[in-house]
């Protein structure tokens, strides 16, 4: 998932009236959350995690039906070829579920993880990351957990651990990291150990009636807002919907666009025009202004009611994870601010006494598309990320690893070549269970230094 600038947010909507600002930052996180589950799902086509190749494979009797309270898992690491999300991940194996716990409880089956970093995350329609299971939130501990919406007090058997959540709908995605091409084998023995099914097999999922298009209008943005709320009136932050009643924000009134006056028609349409582009641009100047490394906002994952972060990081980091889990690392400029380019060489020192975390930490290097999204790029090793567990590091006398991010291979054997691509590139160094010196910003990566 993507790593985001420091601000990202929506605070400088300045072409968006100011009256529609606040119901529209409320309503985006909601809106993204209910596009991204059907399209997860199958309710609707898009860009995804999964693909139907891939859900043939584990399901050969899927007849393209939605997958709900079923677990889809992605087998394979992302590469050049991996273009449904930006910012792809090469360090762990996804497996995704989309939750409905509208009729009764889900069973998630997990792995022992003391051995491997293993998370499994769970978020709500805010995009606030509820649950986790795995290395940290449950020392390793894996078995049956038994995941309960509200109103749902099923006695739960002893050998099973309840997860209690407010809303109905979630999304559940596990991480499994993997070393590398050669670790997939192990990695793909212990996600195989994930599965997710309704305690009870007759329980039938909820579809959604408003069914989100590539491109909303502010008719299927509303409506689709008012659909999620009403699925979720427990949830923690669906009674501040009422604070935007006067806006169309009405849980479960699908057809509350067409009750506005006109000139709150016209606020809407344009906010939800002009929002996406709005984000995206947000985020390039972000990068423009920046130094060295950024590090996203604290709150990554539990936003309360920031929703302008909330918003920003719907879009473009979907999934965040808590700083507990995992803090990312974003890097495009050099040391001195000249934004990076595979033209000039440079050098990054990882220091001996390595970095402070309890899992692992990787880098991963990105080509920037016109729309300022990241991918990887084709290279003549096919190194598009390192971590700590990888083959081919080198370490100095002193114990330092030196990286050297350059178009040809460099001379000194004794440097670990990270290959650059033509033009502007950028960096975002993960670090997975970080120690307290990296959550509470006493320690960030090494500079990136021009070399020559």
């Amino acid at each position: 998932m993507l790593a985001l600038a420091g601000g990202v947010g929506l605070h400088r909507l300045s072409s968006i009236s100011t009256d529609i600002r606040a119901p529209l930052l409320y309503a985006f996180g909601l809106y993204e959350f209910s596009r991204r589950i059907q399209v997860l799902s199958g309710q609707i086509s898009g860009s995804s995690l999964i693909d139907a190749e891939s859900v043939k494979e584990q399901y050969p009797d899927w007849n393209g039906e939605p997958l709900i309270n079923r677990e889809v898992h992605v087998r394979e690491l992302s590469d050049p070829s991996s273009r449904t999300v930006t910012t792809p991940n090469n360090d762990t194996l996804y497996t995704s579920a989309v939750l409905d716990l509208t009729v009764g409880p889900v069973e998630v089956v997990a792995p022992e993880s003391q051995a491997r970093y293993v998370s499994i995350a769970f978020m709500n329609p805010f995009n606030d990351q509820v649950a986790f299971i795995g290395t940290r939130a449950t020392d390793g501990r894996g078995g049956r957990f038994w995941v309960l919406g509200p109103g749902h007090s099923s006695d739960v058997p002893e050998n099973v651990t309840p997860i209690r959540v407010e809303s109905n709908d979630l999304w559940m995605l596990g991480r499994v990291f993997v070393a590398g091409e050669r670790d997939l084998v192990g990695a793909r023995m212990v996600q195989s150990q994930i599965s997710v099914r309704p305690v009870n097999p007759a329980n039938s999922a909820k579809h959604f009636v408003t069914k989100a298009p590539e491109r909303a209008s502010a008719k299927i943005f509303l409506a689709l807002t008012n659909e999620i709320l009403a699925r979720n009136p427990a949830a923690t932050h669906s009674a501040r919907a009422s604070k935007f009643e006067a806006f169309g924000i009405l849980p479960g009134e699908l057809d509350a666009f067409e009750g506005l006056s006109p000139t709150k028609k016209f606020a809407w349409s344009r906010a939800v025009d002009q929002v996406e582009d709005r984000i995206m641009a947000q985020i390039a100047a972000d990068a423009e202004n920046a130094i060295g490394w950024t590090i996203p906002p604290g709150i990554l994952g539990n936003y309360g009611t920031n929703d302008a972060v909330r918003a920003g990081t719907a879009m473009v980091g979907f999934g965040a994870l808590t700083v507990d889990e995992a803090v990312y690392y974003s890097g495009s400029t050099d040391v001195v601010g000249t934004p990076l380019n595979g033209d000039q060489p440079y050098r990054m020192v990882l220091p001996a006494e390595g970095v402070p975390t309890d899992a692992f930490w990787s880098l991963s290097m990105y080509a920037i598309s016109p729309d300022q999204r990241l991918f990887f790029y084709e290279n003549e090793l096919s190194r598009f990320a390192i971590n700590s567990h990888s083959d081919g590091l080198i370490f100095q006398p002193d114990g330092s690893i030196t990286l050297a991010f350059q178009r040809e291979r460099p001379s000194d054997p004794s440097l670990v070549w990270m290959p650059t691509p033509v033009g502007a590139f950028k960096c975002v160094f993960r670090t997975y269970l970080p120690d307290r010196a990296i959550r509470e910003g006493r320690w960030t990566p090494p500079p990136i230094l021009p070399n020559g």
